[in-house]
């Protein structure tokens, strides 16, 4: 009898377990943050306890859940919480797909990093991250990302009319430029006054302004690493149009179709000043009718498939135009005529495989092509330099003839490179984390460049001191590989993390291995308080392809470049960071990088001439001057050598305003850098030419509501280094020769229509170069962003003011003779006034 009992008791309560489990129901979805996958996202019921977390693709699923009415709540670090009701009803499956938001109250706000701070055991040193939200509101900086960055320390702009960046006492070309794990040599577009990534497509933006990791080189100063989103998988299309009155910028994307994992993202942008500007400068007269305003478009695209069982698959595209064509027309009211036929082009194309066979591999596979090529045609004729130009306005063209020089360059070139990389990141342990990888590069450099210049234009160029360059056509074709493997693991010790390094590369157009060690470390001195420091080695190469932002020719031929090494920098930095509260964060970092080895143009004893004044003779005469005389200057040639070294050091500082509190109002930053940049070169100690002693950025952000947000930027520098003229002196010309055989002779030169001698402007021997500063450089931009709801669609209408209040920031100075042969000196300045209109539909 109590053996049967135990049977039915047995039987009734297998019955109701099943009767349980046929009434419970099962949840499942994607947790998504700016439409990509959220992995390590905390899933719970609050009434039951139970719960889940994502995996590496973001998805989740919690079974067996008895059939009621719950509330599930979605929690990770760095976003906020949310809760939803549910009801789970028997033998269903919901869906639940959730975009989480960080945990900053963002409504256009402007903050300085992406809203999930850099860890406390991250060893990255000097890492600014900026949101792809602010490189769109930031005042003044045309929703551009390059010039967003030019607003936090230790980066600087070389004038208003360029994004390049300056970073603590280095060039343009010393920066590395990545997008998707692409290097990418001419980030530009319309001719340096925009950068090529748009900041609507862009998910994370990281400037390292030094010190950075073994998996970054062949650059001396900092790394700039840009990641393209991936389009949102919450539906089949959606789209962002941005435009304004000189350009437009289109974003359609939308989870793949035919139910194949994984998102498409297409994205492009055209200026239009050749539809809006250049008919109203044509019906002026200003221009000839087949003139072509620069402009550009561009076409860019990221394809992601996948996850399937840990592997993903993407494919990033870039198809970019820049043109213009521009002839001085008839009726024109200066005295220089240009003739401008220039077409330039970037095209990029990756393939990137990622496989995470669990939560702490991951391995990256790329292979990528990248071309950037360009065709010019430049033929002018300029008033001569010594002149002044006031004095030539409104002078019928034909009767100019004997007051231009002629100048005339045609170039073509191309830079292709075709790569492979593989890199693999490993957790091996809660405390340890490995870094390895390996890449190959070949590269395909062609490069034409035929000079025409006027005699007389040739002889101020000779004969100036202080121009370091040569004009001689260069012809070449380069083809040449390079190799790389770098290494890394960090350690941790307590509340101590150390990252040991080492990078190797193989340089095949100098022949030459470079080893390169490097060092970081982070310690938590509390929950609020990182101390961080790095020491480390950098080499550069030589190439072609690099030139471009360095405004130099050189003459890479194999018999030269074997004999060059690699530039080379080391850098030690130091940083403190403390949260002072929860919304301000204090940020001061010191740093010191020795240049060695900086390839500079080789100069060797030439042939000048010098002439001295006759006293009591008319200086305006031939006969008050005395027959040229030899003299030794220095003949800068195109051949590359290793005979510069320089340092750069300062302190940075930075003060962020966050907004927390959902009734917060202001938020923004405040930036300072204290710097010295200098080159020795041929013995001498000069500045660097954008050397800048002090340099503040403020910029704050007011919410007056929820719909109407107020922006200001206040940007101020002391001046860059300058070289003043000093005087004037007569122009010495070489008489043409009919044969080598002819010694060759010099004179002073005279006008042909008034038989006076030619003065040219004197800026002294190579010991006044860059002796002087220009003036000190301010502004204030201003931005009004304005929400509305139209038709059921977000807009954001926005005006953008820069220079609010009209200050004229000095480029560089304008140089004449007057006719009483006096030294006139005129400011040539950079963006006035400059207001903008524009609006932003989401759809």
């Amino acid at each position: 009898m109590k053996l049967e009992f135990i049977k039915y008791a047995f039987f009734a309560s297998l019955l109701m377990q099943l009767s349980l489990l046929a009434q419970a129901g099962s949840l499942f979805g994607v947790v998504t943050h700016d439409g990509e996958p959220l992995p390590g996202v905390n899933i719970i019921i609050l009434e039951t306890q139970t719960g889940a977390a994502t995996d590496i693709n973001g998805n989740y699923i919690i079974k067996n859940i008895p059939a009621g009415k719950f509330n599930v709540r979605f929690s990770a670090l760095g976003y906020k919480s949310r809760t939803f009701p549910l009801e789970i009803v028997g033998n269903r499956s919901l869906k639940l797909p959730v975009e989480m938001e960080t945990e900053s109250i963002e409504l256009e706000e402007i903050e300085v990093v992406d809203d999930r701070s850099q860890s406390q055991e991250d060893t990255r040193i000097s890492l600014l991250s900026l949101s792809p939200r602010n490189a769109r509101i930031l005042p003044g900086a045309v929703t551009d990302v390059f010039r967003s960055l030019q607003s936090l320390p230790g980066v600087l702009a070389p004038n208003d009319f360029s994004s390049q960046l300056i970073i603590r006492g280095s060039g343009p070309d010393q920066n590395l430029i990545i997008m998707d794990d692409v290097e990418v040599f001419n980030p530009y577009r319309l001719y340096g006054v925009i950068s090529m990534f748009n900041p609507e497509a862009v998910k994370d933006i990281n400037l390292i302004t030094g010190g950075f990791p073994a998996r970054y080189g062949d650059r001396l100063s900092a790394v700039l690493d840009v990641t393209n989103r991936q389009g949102d998988i919450r539906s089949d299309i959606k789209g962002n149009l941005n435009a304004s009155i000189v350009s437009a910028n289109l974003v359609l994307e939308g989870k793949n179709p035919l139910s194949i994992p994984g998102s498409w993202l297409v994205n492009t942008r055209r200026t239009y000043y050749d539809l809006i500007i250049e008919p109203f400068v044509k019906n002026t007269g200003l221009v000839e009718n087949n003139v072509s305003f620069p402009n550009f478009y561009d076409v860019q695209t990221k394809l992601a498939f996948g996850p399937f069982n840990g592997h993903k698959v993407f494919i990033n595209g870039i198809y970019s135009r820049d043109g213009v064509r521009v002839i001085s027309g008839a009726n024109r009211e200066t005295a220089d005529s240009i003739g401008v036929v220039d077409i330039s082009k970037n095209d990029l194309f990756s393939f990137a495989w990622h496989f995470a066979p669990n939560n702490k591999m991951l391995n990256k596979t790329i292979l990528s092509w990248y071309r950037n090529s360009g065709d010019s045609e430049f033929n002018s004729e300029l008033l001569d330099p010594s002149l002044d130009r006031n004095d030539f306005e409104d002078i019928a063209p034909d009767t100019l003839k004997p007051y231009l020089v002629g100048f005339g360059i045609d170039s073509d070139f191309a830079f292709r490179k075709y790569s492979i990389d593989n890199r693999f990141t490993w957790l091996w342990d809660t405390k340890s984390e490995l870094e390895f990888g390996l890449g190959y590069d070949i590269m395909r450099t062609t490069i034409n460049f035929d000079f025409d210049i006027d005699p007389q234009l040739k002889s101020f160029l000779l004969f100036n001191p202080n121009i370091r360059a040569t004009f001689e056509n260069l012809e070449d074709n380069i083809d040449y590989n390079r190799f790389r493997a770098y290494l890394s693991n960090k350690f941790q010790f307590g509340n101590f993390f150390v990252q040991p390094g080492v990078r190797l590369d193989y340089y095949e157009i100098m022949d030459k291995t470079y080893l390169a060690p490097r060092l970081s470390m982070s310690y938590a001195l509390d929950d609020l308080t990182t101390f961080r420091g790095v020491w480390g080695i950098y080499y550069q190469s030589i190439g072609y392809e690099k030139l471009r932002d360095r405004n130099r020719f050189f003459n890479f031929d194999r018999s030269i470049t074997h004999n060059l090494e690699a530039e080379r920098a080391t850098h030690y930095v130091l940083s403190v960071e403390r949260w002072i509260s929860g919304e301000w964060k204090l940020k001061f970092e010191s740093y010191y990088k020795k240049f060695d080895g900086l390839i500079e143009p080789l100069t060797l004893p030439g042939t000048g001439y010098s002439v001295s004044r006759i006293d009591g003779m008319n200086p305006n005469s031939l006969s008050g001057w005395s027959q040229p005389s030899k003299i030794v200057i220095d003949s800068v040639t195109t051949v590359p050598v290793n005979n510069s070294y320089g340092e750069a050091y300062g302190l940075e500082l930075l003060l962020e305003k966050r907004n927390i509190d959902p009734s917060g109002r202001i938020d923004g930053w405040l930036s300072y850098s204290f710097a010295y940049a200098n080159r020795y070169v041929d013995g001498m100690k000069l500045p660097f030419r954008f050397d800048q002693r002090h340099t503040a950025n403020i910029v704050l952000n007011y919410k007056f509501n929820s719909w109407l947000d107020f922006g200001a930027r206040f940007q101020y520098g002391s001046g860059f280094p300058l070289t003043e003229a000093v005087g004037i002196k007569p122009r010495i010309i070489l008489e043409d020769r009919n044969n080598d055989a002819i010694p060759e002779t010099a004179a002073v030169a005279v006008r042909s229509t008034t038989e006076k001698v030619i003065f040219d402007v004197d800026y002294g021997d190579k010991s006044n170069r860059f002796g002087s500063r220009k003036p000190d450089y301010h502004r204030l931009d201003i931005r009004i962003n304005a929400k509305a709801d139209y038709w059921g669609l977000d807009w954001n209408f926005y005006l953008d003011v820069i220079n609010v209040y009209n200050h004229s920031n000095v480029i560089n100075y304008d140089y004449f003779v007057s006719d009483e042969q006096k030294l006139v000196k005129e400011e040539t300045t950079m963006f006035p006034i400059l207001p903008t209109l524009g609006f932003n539909v989401r759809f």
